[in-house]
């Protein structure tokens, strides 16, 4: 991975691609099941009027996806915001990420060291918490609600 056109050692994208490997699972977990439940003669009688493709996906799968399209991004970011596993693999010292931070704050001595890295902690535990409840909060239509 360190010869062009994958040279990914320095790269700002090494982090966004781990982390969307780690997540990427749960966020077809998410979605997968709503896929499976939308009735096939739906999309057929879309098309049978004449709707592309295209459109059948914009007027009947989206709007009956969206919740859990919504469901799956909000895992995601919660994923890729405590992730460890990964990032301690792929960040590098110029590109920490915050869970990588804590670790490194933990791993020092002193008050301070361990007050950064609890607060840090409190950050991500209260970001985390806050896009569940604003998905809780939320009603983007859909089959799921």
């Amino acid at each position: 991975m360190n010869t062009p056109p994958l040279n990914l050692r320095d790269s700002m994208a090494l982090i966004p691609i781990a982390h969307t490997l780690v997540a990427f699972p749960f966020v077809v977990r998410c979605i997968l099941p709503s896929i499976r439940q939308i009735p096939e003669n739906i999309r057929e009688a879309a098309a049978l009027s004449g709707n592309s493709p295209r459109r059948v996906w914009q007027k009947i799968d989206l709007p009956l996806l969206s919740r859990p399209i919504m469901v799956g991004a909000v895992f995601a970011f919660s994923i890729s915001m405590g992730e460890f596993g990964a990032s301690t693999f792929v960040a590098r010292p110029h590109t920490p990420t915050m869970p990588v931070a804590i670790f490194r704050f933990l791993g020092q001595p002193g008050d301070m060291n361990y007050g950064q890295a609890m607060a840090m902690s409190t950050i991500l535990m209260a970001v985390t918490a806050a896009a569940f409840w604003l998905l809780g909060k939320t009603d983007t239509g859909g089959m799921n609600s």
